[in-house]
């Protein structure tokens, strides 16, 4: 799969069954190459306030996607 096909994916917290937010970026560890985890930027109904600092993001570790489906990444955190 490539990036691209992660960024157009929703994130949802399989426990809570909310949606967190949407793929902007991933972490590669330069040493193995391999994927250790993905940035996601919060939905927020307060993007317009949020201009000038930037959007909150924050980082989920692959040890907690579930799985990547057609339309939504599942993972297991507790925010």
């Amino acid at each position: 799969m490539r990036f691209i096909g992660l960024q157009s994916k929703d994130v949802v917290n399989a426990s809570t069954g909310t949606k967190i937010g949407y793929v902007v970026d991933i972490e590669i560890d330069p040493f193995c190459k391999c994927i250790q985890a993905i940035i996601v930027e919060k939905v927020s109904a307060f993007r317009l306030i949020c201009f000038f600092k930037g959007p909150p993001t924050f980082c989920i570790p692959v040890e907690n996607i579930i799985t990547i489906g057609d339309d939504v990444i599942l993972v297991n955190i507790d925010c």
